[in-house]
């Protein structure tokens, strides 16, 4: 006999129970209501699936076995080999029973009773996030929570453990009389974090004690304080928060306590801290305004709290639209420089304003055409500052636009024709004299006017053989432009130092930004050359050179662009197999090739052992015109030795300006699907005024679904469990 019935609208079947079964049978005499094979029943958002349920119409009770499964309307699967059920389905008593959560997490126990649809109370019960051993389904797991008494609040969605105990590979490691943590459904709720011990060089012996607010479904804030050894108590936290046209996430933290200047100078207690955050409003379709807020007390205390690393903190507030390919923005700017020693005085920025449109391809003379522009206004407080660390106070207005047609001929040839006009006009006061003289301009009005010819052609070649591919392509530009004259009363904002690399060869201006301009006629031409083979591996190269026409004298010392020939730039990258990975880049002096810029790296190994070496050598210029040679060394490796198990490993040698270690460190870790463990240490070997040189080791542990211990930010730069799956 087969009965099934159609099962009617949602609203119709909330409090009807509605049966599928292979066969049906009833006893009337008895009450009893008999279904059999691939039983499905239905109530309520509850559905049972059994081999067998039989209905008992007087007491309301169903009795059912055979790969017993109920799902109850949070998502959870209940199994189990018997179970006694009331026809509502909010009560229940099942046998061997186990619940699987939608994350793959499951609870188990030998018997356990389920009241009011909401409550499950499990006698000697077990939760794990840990799957199960393919090979031996009986082994236990890597870990698990096992209590005499456990309770789950299916509404409350939280899980409660009476004489708890945390057992690995099945032997206990830790008790407790009762513990509770949130079930697997849960993604965040109020209340403390795991605390956040740590020892560090700064703070010596520290803690973070987290408490997180469930403010609503789009805003949170955590208040996070610090009780370290060495600076008392720190306050810190975090606020965030999502709206219909945008988003805000801030964090600080402050403090009183001792201060070293950046001098040395011990200037006792005093009060610290910082703000970093950004905040954005999407105005309409087109247009969308925001802030990017980074601001500290003084250059060491985001060092000393291990908060940020960086050297120089920018603080924006923007407007910006988009339509098409045409943009625009208003920024405000304001920077705070951390670098140690005396530096430059800072600008303010108000505004930096620049927009940008792009024409259809082909529209104009067969190619498109570009329009941009920009106004620049920075303000410096000079008084009571050396000549050195002045700067100018500069009004600048640019204007410029262009037109780019490509050409590709039926043998081959690539060619890419562009045209530049450009004016640019400057009122500034304060202009050090750019020729090294003490003299100080004031009042200062220029305008100039630059246009360029810019003729790029490419002949890619390319073959192919059996089991590779190779490319064989020159390439030669031909610029034309009015030679540039160097005026000592420019301001330079934005075009301070220069990086010639295989990255701009070709590029129409050489310079950054926007107050030098590369001038004068030159000719650049370079080779590429690529072999790639079919099973992956390849061999890249390419190296070229500039020659200028005209002496174009703008260029800083060692730029190598300062001469008629320029130094010969490349890049090599090698990857013959999976085992060996090696590229070098390389800018070579034109007259004795020797190296004035290296940056190589190479690796080689297998994923069980994979040591690496990555050496850079360059000159680089501070703004206040000297220069310096950088010259260091790392090596590392990486290691999955084991599934599940990662070490990695490096060592920062410096040669030059200063020799020297300059950081060495060692992480272990142990990542699966429930589980995650790691330990390291790392000693910074530099040194600055309130940062001492010294070894921090970092560690956390972490259960899946259930929490964790780690070292925070204030030791380790900052920590998120990331759970494997395989």
């Amino acid at each position: 006999m087969h009965a099934e019935q159609k099962k009617p609208a949602p609203t119709e079947r909330k409090n009807e129970t509605l049966i599928t079964a292979q066969h049906m049978s009833s006893d009337q005499d008895a009450g009893i209501v008999t279904a059999t094979g691939k039983v499905e029943i239905s109530r309520s958002d509850y559905i049972l699936h059994a081999d067998k349920v039989t209905y008992n119409q007087k007491t309301g009770v169903m009795h059912a076995e055979g790969h017993v499964a109920l799902l109850d309307p949070s998502g959870e699967v209940e199994f189990a080999d018997r179970e006694e059920i009331t026809g509502d389905m909010k009560q229940a008593f099942a046998e061997n029973v186990g619940i699987l959560f939608p994350d793959n997490s499951r609870f188990a126990a030998k018997q356990a009773q389920r009241y009011d649809g909401r409550y499950l109370v499990a006698d000697k019960g077990t939760f794990t996030a840990c799957n199960v051993c393919k090979e031996d389904p009986n082994n236990p797991p890597l870990w698990e929570l096992r209590g005499q008494k456990i309770v789950h609040d299916n509404e409350e969605h939280e899980i409660y453990y009476h004489n708890a105990t945390i057992n690995f590979a099945g032997i206990p490691v830790l008790y407790t009389p009762y513990f509770s943590s949130p079930d697997p459904t849960v993604d965040r709720r109020q209340g403390f974090l795991t605390p956040m011990p740590g020892i560090s060089p700064q703070l010596g012996a520290f803690a973070r004690v987290p408490y997180y607010f469930d403010i609503g479904p789009n805003e949170d804030a955590t208040f996070a304080p610090t009780f370290s050894e060495k600076d008392g108590a720190q306050m810190g936290g975090e606020y965030r928060r999502r709206f219909a046209k945008g988003s805000m996430d801030f964090n600080g933290s402050f403090t009183r306590a001792d201060l070293i200047s950046d001098a040395g100078v011990d200037e006792g207690q005093q009060w610290r801290g910082h703000l970093i955050g950004d905040f954005l409003y999407n105005i309409d379709n087109m247009w969308r305004a925001g802030t990017d807020v980074a601001f500290t007390s003084d250059k060491s205390y985001l060092q000393r709290y291990r908060l940020s690393s960086a050297d120089q903190l920018t603080n924006r507030a923007f407007v910006e639209g988009f339509k098409g390919r045409d943009y625009a923005v208003t920024n405000m700017y304001y920077f705070e420089d951390l670098r140690p020693g005396t530096q430059p005085v800072q600008p303010l920025v108000l505004p930096e304003a620049t927009f940008s449109a792009l024409g259809e391809p082909g529209k104009t003379w067969g190619g498109r055409w570009s329009l941009g522009g920009g106004l620049l206004a920075t303000n410096r407080d000079n008084s009571n500052q050396n000549p050195l660390q002045q700067g100018p106070n500069t009004r600048r207005f640019s204007l410029n636009g262009g037109w780019e047609r490509q050409f590709t001929s039926n043998t081959g040839f690539v060619i890419t024709p562009s045209a530049l006009l450009r004016g640019d006009t400057y009122w500034a006061d304060n202009v050090q004299n750019s020729q090294g003289t003490s003299s100080t301009y004031n009042n200062v009005l220029l305008a100039r006017q630059f246009e360029q010819a810019n003729v790029v052609a490419r002949y890619p070649m390319g073959r192919s053989g059996d089991g590779y591919q190779q490319l064989l392509e020159p390439i030669v530009a031909l610029t034309a432009a009015p030679v540039v004259k160097a005026d000592p009363r420019q301001p330079i904002e934005d075009s301070l130092d220069v990086e010639f690399d295989e990255t701009n060869l070709f590029s129409p201006n050489r310079f950054t930004g926007t107050d030098l301009i590369e001038g004068g006629s030159r000719a650049t031409y370079g080779l590429r050359h690529a072999v790639t083979l079919n099973n992956g591996a390849r061999v890249d190269m390419f190296g070229g050179q500039s020659y200028d026409f005209t002496d174009n004298s703008l260029f800083p010392q060692q730029s190598g662009l300062q001469q008629h020939s320029s130094d010969y730039v490349g890049r090599v990258d090698f990857l013959p197999a999976e085992w060996i990975n090696a590229n070098y880049g390389f800018r070579l002096n034109h007259d004795t090739l020797t190296p004035e810029r290296q940056d190589a790296l190479v690796s080689v190994g297998a994923p069980v052992f994979r040591p690496y070496v990555r050496y850079i050598s360059a000159y680089q210029t501070e703004t206040t015109g000297i220069i310096d040679e950088l010259e260091e060394a790392t090596l590392g490796f990486s290691s999955n030795f084991a599934k599940y198990w990662t070490l990695y490993g490096s060592h920062t040698q410096e040669f030059q300006p200063q020799p020297g270690a300059r950081g060495t460190n060692v992480t272990l870790t142990y990542a699966d699907e429930c589980f995650v463990f790691g330990i390291g240490a790392n000693h910074d070997d530099t040194q600055r005024a309130d940062i001492s040189s010294g070894t921090s080791v970092i560690f956390h542990f972490f259960l899946k679904n259930v929490g964790g211990i780690h070292t925070d930010g204030a030791a380790m730069g900052g920590f998120q469990p990331q759970f494997r799956q395989y």
